[in-house]
Parts: C-alpha cells; structure tokens; sequence
C-alpha cells in the first residue's frame, strides 16, 4: 500500500530548478541549432540527459509506503518508489503533529538595518507539520516526515494509524 502526499521540494527549490531547466534547456537547443551534430555531440548528450534529470526531479512526490508489514518514508516518480527509507515503529506507540514554519535562510542579521536599506526582503515562509513518533512516555521522538498542507497531514495520520500500530494521541 502507498500514499503519495504532495511534491518532494519546497516552493524556492521547486523554483530555482524551473529555471536551471529551463537554462539548459535553452543551451541544449541552441547547440543544437549552432553547431554541427559530430562536434559536440558529448555536450550536446550531458545537457539533454541533465535536462531528462531536472524534468524528472520537478515531478517527484513524497509519501509513505507499507510492503511486508513495514513502514518505509519514500519518494516517488509518477507513482513509482525510486528511493524509500525504513521506519522503525517498533519501539514507539504514539503520533503527535508539531507545527512550525519552514523557512529560507535570507533573513539578514546586520545590527544596523538604515545602513541595508536597499536590500530586499527575500525572506518566504510557509506553515510546516512534523510528523513525530513517541514512545509511551513521550521521551523518545523519531520524525517520520514533514509536510506543508494539513489536509494531507490528516490523510499522513490516518495511513500510519490503519497500517501500523500507532495510535494518534
């Protein structure tokens, strides 16, 4: 059994890899417009398979996987696991939600903010839900993953609880 959650990279990573796509895109097909096919064949074969790649990585989407009884954390290609990771609920009883923001990194941290007027705030930020394991005691915690939505956060929550032992507290 699968679920698929929702797109693998962030807004800001989601939107510089459109441009470097589109970037090598515009490379790709103007070598090959340009230049004779024999020459630079080699590049010309780099940029089309880089751009197969980044295409590729735009349509991932994460969720969660049951084989064998087992929870795996896994990314997946138009419905396809290419990557999963074990999750070990042995040891752990309940699920618990954090909230929290996810945030990019271009917060300035100069004391004199007169002297930086000129910078824009590039700073973007959107809501985060962590999905958490805990034992009974609520000691012990292991990320099972973070989303941005919290319907899908519900839809994360009731997939563990049905296939796993945990209990949503």
């Amino acid at each position: 059994m699968k679920i698929i959650l929702e797109r693998n990279l962030d807004f800001r990573q989601f939107q510089n890899l459109i441009i470097l796509t589109f970037i090598t895109g515009m490379f790709f097909l103007g070598m090959l417009n340009s230049v004779e096919l024999k020459s630079y064949y080699r590049i010309e074969f780099v940029l089309f398979v880089l751009n197969l790649i980044f295409i590729a990585i735009l349509f991932t989407k994460k969720g969660l996987l049951i084989e064998n009884q087992k929870l795996y954390n896994a990314v997946f290609l138009f419905g396809f696991p290419l990557r999963k990771k074990l999750i070990e609920t042995s040891n752990f009883q309940q699920l618990s939600v954090i909230t929290g923001k996810l945030s990019t990194n271009y917060n300035y941290s100069y004391n004199r903010r007169s002297f930086h007027n000129w910078e824009p705030n590039l700073n973007y930020s959107v809501n985060s839900f962590s999905v958490f394991m805990a034992d009974q005691n609520s000691v012990n915690q292991k990320k099972i993953l973070r989303l941005t939505k919290p319907e899908k956060v519900k839809l994360a929550i009731d997939f563990i609880t049905k296939n796993t032992n945990l209990n949503h507290s």
